[in-house]
């Protein structure tokens, strides 16, 4: 090893990643066939954050020597931190043909199954390296996380368990295992293990979260909503999730032990979030301020992102009918020729729900759908129900949208928007003459105004303010039903399927 190569070496273990990389992209350049300098770059500008121009040396030296496991391995790595996945499991597959029992790479295959949802076959991974070493610290913390979002709860208690065994001061396992008890009931075991979470990291906002739950559970309200504030402590620049989880949890409180103590945490969070629209919109929200038109995008993306992995089982748990009742009111109102499709728009689409109603009771169909939430766009996709599929904000999409439809449907979205006047004037836009528009709102029984705001930050309607304003924005009702829309608690939420037809356009 040169001099120059050892003074980078000793850089680079010092953390001094600038100083190393000037050395080591001074001995590629002098040595360009060197294999090991294409990965010491690489390995810089990784360690830089830097992962495009890591991958471009490491596929430098992976040309250089195609059999090189580690170059390999680095790249699955980058690719899968990129979301790559595809790339990251071509190189995890080139591994594995050299090595058929390389741990690294079946972790690698796990860590991608498990960022794609499909839990079980990550789990089929870190089975495989753990049959291997039974001493594998991070197949037994992967098992034990997988087995938690499976449901297997016993499991993944066992497997946390056999963790602490191999390290006994890890944060995770004893999170998981305080997790995993809150599910089982076992809230005396649960609040043990949180605890103990609690002092070997109390810096992280998921260990609080946890404790909010429990107390909530146990109705131990104020520990509950101070165990939540403290989560939104933790992070002060990436707990979005947290505002939800803490919005909700404020909710929850108002609905079990009214409005006092949630309105001091409320106005409490606008002093130290000043700024933040997702606080804003939830927290007056909480504060009944009707003076908010419309949810904040970001409130309504972040939260299905949140649930979309449980959001349809939930949903019918809620007995939520809103898609049928949708497509039945479709099937009334729209004519359909025998052969060709009809293009149908769907605002707000989810996980597709209302276009698997949609499909069934109207037969050929192209839809396209927009959504805010990437999760939801995810779990439509894989549904394979839809022609097209777009992340956007519906206002954004329905403003620039060059094409014309025949139908648009807007099942349960219209509750994120007070005001409908635009919403109304950019669907009227899109539609074809004769065009026919059918959503649901949810019905204001709280006052005459025209809409409220709730503090589930869910918006209610008079239908007499909806029916106005269609006739000003050149849309004439075809049908108006009152309707048990779903359950929320031990209460039936009422509401209206409209469908409506466009007559003529207003200029605005």
């Amino acid at each position: 090893m040169s001099s120059l190569e050892q003074t980078a070496a000793v850089l680079y273990g010092e953390q001094k990643y600038p100083q190393a990389l000037d050395i080591y992209l001074s001995l590629y350049r002098k040595n360009p066939k060197t294999e090991k300098y294409s990965i010491y770059c690489g390995s810089c500008f990784d360690a830089l954050g830097k992962p495009a121009q890591a991958i471009k040396f490491y596929q430098k030296a992976s040309k250089l020597n195609p059999a090189s496991v580690t170059t390999l391995l680095a790249l699955s790595q980058l690719y899968y931190q990129k979301a790559d996945y595809v790339n990251a499991v071509k190189f995890c597959e080139r591994v594995l043909k050299l090595e058929p029992h390389n741990a690294s790479a079946y972790l690698n295959l796990g860590n991608i199954a498990y960022c794609q949802g499909a839990f079980e076959e990550a789990l089929s991974y870190y089975e495989k390296v753990y049959l291997q070493d039974e001493k594998n610290y991070l197949a037994l913390i992967n098992m034990a996380n997988t087995c938690f979002d499976l449901k297997h709860f016993a499991s993944a208690i066992e497997y946390a368990h056999k963790a602490l065994k191999l390290y006994p001061s890890s944060f995770d396992a004893y999170l998981i295992r305080g997790n995993s008890y809150l599910e089982l009931g076992k809230y005396t075991k649960a609040e043990e293990e949180l605890l103990l979470a609690c002092e070997l990291n109390a810096q992280n906002p998921w260990v609080y979260n946890a404790f909010s739950r429990l107390y909530q559970k146990l109705e131990r309200w104020d520990e509950a909503l101070l165990a939540g504030w403290k989560a939104l402590m933790c992070e002060p620049d990436t707990q979005d999730e947290q505002h939800i989880n803490f919005g909700y949890l404020l909710y929850e409180y108002m609905a079990e032990k009214g409005g006092t103590l949630a309105a001091k945490y409320a106005h409490q969070w606008l002093e130290k979030f000043i700024g933040n629209k997702l606080v804003l919109y939830m927290a007056n929200a909480i504060l009944n301020n009707q003076q908010i038109e419309c949810a904040e995008p970001r409130y309504v993306g972040k939260m299905f992102d949140v649930f979309a992995p449980d959001f349809d089982t939930t949903l019918a748990g809620l007995e939520y009918k809103a898609p049928q009742f949708l497509a039945e009111t479709a099937q009334k109102v729209c004519s359909k020729p025998f052969w060709r499709p009809l293009h149908v728009l769907d605002l707000g689409c989810g996980t597709g729900l209302c276009a698997e109603k949609l499909k069934k009771t109207l037969g050929w169909c192209l839809i396209n759908g927009v959504d805010l939430s990437a999760k939801m766009l995810e779990l439509a996709a894989s549904k394979k129900l839809y022609h097209h599929l777009q992340q956007a904000d519906i206002t954004t999409y329905l403003s620039q949208c060059a094409q014309a439809y025949p139908l648009v449907t807007a099942c349960d979205v219209l509750t994120y928007f007070g005001n409908l006047k635009i919403i109304f004037n950019l669907v009227a836009k899109v539609l074809k003459p004769q065009g026919v528009f059918i959503f649901t709102v949810s019905e204001n029984r709280i006052d005459d105004a025209d809409y409220h705001l709730m503090p589930s930050g869910r918006f209610v309607h008079n239908i007499s303010y909806v029916k106005k304003l269609l006739k000003y924005c050149g849309l004439s009702l075809l049908l108006c039903d009152r309707k048990a829309l779903r359950t929320e608690g031990d209460k039936i939420v009422y509401g209206y399927v409209v469908a409506v037809r466009k007559e003529f356009t207003i200029a605005k």
